[in-house]
């Protein structure tokens, strides 16, 4: 990419009074998100998220992006695109929005702008304090692909040229895309929070404590779900607290808490065995997350 395209181009002069309270409440409602989430719980969730983005991305474009010109594209955004010249909130998100759009407008579609674009996005989003590393853009793209390419002006997987040497869009179109993209981030951070809210976190954890396949084999019994919850809640407790939440005595809760490390529910910290912290392997995200991976 040159200097030129990593520039954010300037703000449209008129942006719709629905766009920017659709911006608004997207603050709003990530922040909530956020709330939710324990730090040591919300890394275990980033790291699952990182790894089904990079297959929504192949969904999205139809090819593996190179690492190498991600990390590139990572280090640039980084010290190149900001939004800190823009005050408010809700312009600084649309203005994330609308990079993307340029991003991905001044650039062949085959050298993987589409994932390059929505990772600059992601830093953007991360500076304006949305937490993108708790839902997935991604996913969300992925699951409305044939309305983002169309929004991108993408037509049997390539792109429209409006003019010889170049591109040419209205800010009608922009403002469409932009318009789509805040509906897939509010989807997708509404998914998240359904998800995570305490009353269906403790109907998901209990029923996966009473018919996961996994756990019933590892032999972890039923009644440790309450403990494990608050441990997912909390995101760190001490082994003895752990304990008193199972109910169990002494002997047995040693044992379960061995059996729920054996299986990487919960993990003990090298630096301090005396403190128990919440696992999310894939198997048991998919059980409170349902629907966060798909396949093609």
């Amino acid at each position: 990419m040159t200097a030129d395209q990593w520039l954010i181009p300037p703000l449209l002069d008129s942006i719709p009074p629905s766009i920017l309270a659709k911006a608004d409440v997207l603050v709003t409602k990530a922040s909530f998100l956020a709330g939710l989430l324990a730090p040591e719980t919300a890394a275990c969730l980033s790291r699952q998220l990182k790894v089904s983005d990079a297959e929504y991305s192949r969904i999205i474009d139809g090819h593996n992006t190179d690492l190498a010109v991600l990390e590139d594209a990572n280090n640039l955004a980084s010290t190149q695109s900001t939004l800190a010249e823009i005050t408010e909130l809700r312009r600084r998100l649309i203005a994330a929005l609308a990079h993307h759009y340029h991003l991905v407008q001044t650039q062949p579609l085959s050298d993987g702008n589409g994932a390059v674009a929505r990772l600059i996005v992601h830093i953007h989003f991360a500076q304006i304090g949305l937490h993108p590393q708790l839902w997935s853009l991604s996913r969300g793209v992925a699951r409305r692909q044939e309305e983002y390419h169309a929004a991108l002006g993408r037509t049997g997987g390539t792109q429209e040229r409006l003019l010889a040497g170049g591109f040419q869009r209205t800010d009608q179109a922009s403002l469409t895309f932009i318009e789509f993209m805040l509906d897939v981030c509010h989807e997708e951070v509404d998914y998240m929070t359904a998800a995570l809210n305490r009353r269906k976190l403790r109907e998901s954890v209990t029923n996966a404590f009473n018919t996961n396949s996994r756990l019933i084999e590892a032999g972890i019994r039923a009644e440790i779900a309450p403990a494990f919850l608050a441990l997912l809640i909390q995101g760190a407790l001490s082994r003895p607290e752990f304990k008193t939440f199972t109910g169990l005595q002494p002997e047995a809760a040693s044992n379960q808490v061995g059996r729920l490390i054996n299986i990487g529910l919960v993990v003990s910290p090298p630096s301090d065995v005396s403190l128990l912290e919440v696992g999310l392997p894939i198997w048991f995200a998919h059980e409170i997350l349902p629907g966060l991976h798909m396949t093609r």
